[in-house]
């Protein structure tokens, strides 16, 4: 199904990933597995400088139609500049990501929280990576009031029933597929929230793109379902 969006890859430089990163592969993996569109990041922005890393996203977007930039935030990098912030959006970024398990940052931290306060006026969808127990409880009240929609990256079964919790108190918060792979979770979470609440997110090329599909083919969802994660929600979300 060529119309498949992937919201969640990221590619770049990585010493330490087991597998190959480049921008080729993400795309050899794509028309393997019929994926249409795919969000993209830099590693160089998550684990080096967010600047440099976006140029980069934006750069090799440019050169493709399939790829769709992703912006990546670090609040430890943070000092007030809005312009800045103001530009993402003019730059054609159509989404902003933040690592904080990745970066080793609490969610509480108070250079995350006033720049959350200043991304509230340039209302761009946020991602926000979640790995651990608490995190999400802490994030609906940085962003009770957040004029966009917000996605949780990462979640795995173990937290779950926290985001599950978050969700059914926030109608435009929402679950990426990524980290969802134990048996059972996508329907329990599709029961609890509903196929619109959830989009298809695969962390690849560092995590294989097959898992995901495997684990959605048999999630006992329906053709409907099916069609909501894998691309109507992203294009719904985002007016693709």
């Amino acid at each position: 199904m060529p119309d498949i969006t992937d919201v969640n890859t990221i590619v770049g430089p990585l010493p330490t990933a087991g597998a190959d990163l480049s921008v080729e592969h993400l795309l050899e993996l794509m028309a393997k597995h019929e994926i249409g569109r795919a969000f993209v990041c830099s590693t160089v922005g998550i684990r080096l400088s967010p600047q440099i890393g976006n140029a980069i996203t934006r750069a090799t977007c440019l050169d493709t139609q399939v790829l769709l930039p992703v912006a990546t935030l670090n609040p430890t990098h943070y000092f007030g500049d809005e312009h800045e912030l103001f530009q993402l959006r003019e730059d054609g970024f159509h989404l902003i990501r933040f690592f904080p398990y990745s970066q080793s940052w609490p969610v509480n931290l108070a250079s995350f929280r006033a720049l959350l306060q200043a991304l509230h006026p340039i209302a761009i969808p946020l991602m926000v990576q979640i790995r651990r127990m608490g995190d999400c409880t802490l994030l609906q009240s940085l962003l009770n009031d957040y004029p966009a929609p917000i996605i949780l990256s990462d979640v795995d079964s173990n937290i779950l029933a926290e985001a599950i919790a978050v969700l059914k108190e926030q109608p435009n918060w929402y679950l990426e597929t990524s980290h969802l792979l134990a048996p059972g979770a996508i329907r329990l979470a599709a029961s609890c929230v509903g196929a619109e609440r959830i989009l298809f997110g695969t962390e690849a090329p560092q995590r294989p793109i097959a898992s995901v599909l495997r684990t959605l083919e048999f999630a006992d969802l329906s053709t409907q379902e099916l069609e909501l994660i894998l691309h109507r929600n992203a294009e719904r979300i985002f007016s693709l």
